[in-house]
């Protein structure tokens, strides 16, 4: 009940202009390793086969450390939920293009062809059986959606439909190199101090 409440309060501060994002340059592969072990016990408990595919360069980005972890750990909550028990569900993250890709894909029940224009939208629910067994209320996406836009990416999705999973896969852009080397140089020198 707490983080629904959370979740409601971060979409009207959203849609309202008023959150505050705490920027730095950052590897996306800390915060993704922080989300998967904030989400161990969810994936325990319904004996999912996580299979984890995190690039080994730096994936440099700015952005806030705290949401961006909150977007990974959103998306696989969502596919452990929504993936029967003993499901799978694979984490990647890759850097393509001059962006940082996040991809989350199950073997899950799947998004109805009809729904996914609309699966980002306040309130959008799929299968209503397995979303109110685990308390969803279709606010989770729309959530995901905003705080990927607010840092300049964009996320999307992909279902062949029920019973098929699904795929989500989040584009941020990655920070300028000299951006980050100013970064890395002042922490350098600092420590030399």
């Amino acid at each position: 009940m707490t983080r629904l409440l959370d979740d409601l309060l971060d979409v009207s501060r959203i849609t309202r202009g008023r959150i505050v994002l705490r920027n730095q340059i950052l590897d996306l592969r800390d915060t993704a390793h922080s989300a998967i072990e904030s989400l161990g016990p969810l994936m325990a408990e319904h004996r999912t086969q996580l299979e984890v595919d995190i690039c080994p360069d730096e994936v440099p980005v700015h952005g806030d450390p705290a949401r961006l972890q909150q977007v990974q750990a959103n998306l696989l909550s969502n596919a452990c939920k929504y993936s029967q028990a003993g499901g799978s569900v694979r984490f990647e993250l890759r850097r393509e293009d001059g962006e940082a890709v996040i991809r989350v894909t199950d073997n899950g029940c799947g998004i109805e062809p009809e729904l996914l224009p609309r699966i980002f939208d306040l309130f959008v629910q799929g299968d209503q059986s397995i979303a109110r067994s685990e308390g969803g209320l279709g606010i989770g996406l729309t959530l995901l959606r905003s705080l990927v836009e607010l840092h300049g990416g964009r996320v999307d999705v992909r279902s062949d439909g029920s019973g098929r999973g699904s795929a989500f896969t989040v584009r941020l852009p990655l920070a300028p190199a000299e951006r980050v080397n100013v970064s890395e140089a002042s922490s350098r020198g600092a420590s030399r101090g």
